[in-house]
């Protein structure tokens, strides 16, 4: 039985950072949208750009499955600070899988900005107003911190029952995360498709068993970081469904 409990809820002083990250970073992705703006002078300089974004939506990808394998994984919630803050939030995930749906767009995104205004204010300071290596490098990073900024609010998408029509639409067209290639995580063992951003880079971590070796190379260091143990982790029909769609 899974007694994970329900995150504890955040006070005032956490709310006003989330909101005040919120407003940080859409003032900031504005700005750079500006200068990017500002510094495309050709067809060249627009191809740069939407490379540079391509490669942001794909490392966010790949960076949201990342922290949601080491939530799910390592450690529990005794660990001290990580185990609260961190893994209970993941752990409880998968006993309501539903109960991201009634988060408001504060709660859904406010972590991840203030994880993002860090980054996107180092952006603001070095990225140039020409093109260049730094400044493709600077989109690269200010795009992967929007699709960041994205994420939560895509996986809140992926478990709606009734998402907007044009929301399904992107889920459909594979632009952001499916409930359909979301639901392939939430199926025992859960140990798989942990990108949650768009899911583009799933089948590609699958086949390179990218966190099979994460862990066999974590369990060599510290042999009880993965909690639950591999050989513990639910069997297929003690999952947690989510609900599709219409």
């Amino acid at each position: 039985m899974n007694t994970t409990a329900p995150p504890s809820p955040y006070g005032r002083g956490h709310r006003a950072l989330e909101i005040a990250s919120i407003a940080f970073a859409f003032g900031s992705l504005v700005w750079i949208a500006c200068r990017v703006i500002a510094a495309t002078h050709g067809v060249g300089d627009a191809i740069g750009i939407a490379f540079a974004a391509l490669t942001g939506y794909i490392v966010s990808d790949f960076l949201s499955g990342f922290v949601h394998w080491a939530g799910d994984t390592v450690g529990d919630e005794s660990t001290p600070i990580f185990g609260p803050n961190f893994v209970r939030p993941f752990r409880y995930h998968h006993v309501d899988p539903e109960d991201i749906t009634k988060h408001d767009f504060v709660e859904t995104n406010g972590n991840n900005c203030i994880v993002a205004a860090p980054v996107l204010a180092t952006v603001l300071f070095v990225m140039p107003r020409t093109t260049g290596v730094l400044f493709y490098t600077s989109v690269v990073i200010a795009c992967t911190a929007l699709f960041v900024f994205c994420t939560n609010q895509f996986h809140k998408w992926a478990h709606m029952k009734s998402p907007a029509g044009w929301i399904r639409l992107l889920q459909r067209l594979g632009l952001i995360l499916s409930p359909e290639h979301h639901s392939i995580h939430h199926s025992a063992p859960r140990d798989k498709y942990y990108c949650i951003t768009v899911g583009w880079m799933n089948p590609v971590l699958e086949r390179i068993r990218f966190f099979r070796l994460c862990e066999a190379a974590l369990t060599r260091v510290h042999p009880r970081a993965l909690r639950p143990h591999p050989d513990d982790r639910p069997q297929k029909g003690d999952d947690a469904a989510i609900a599709m769609p219409s």
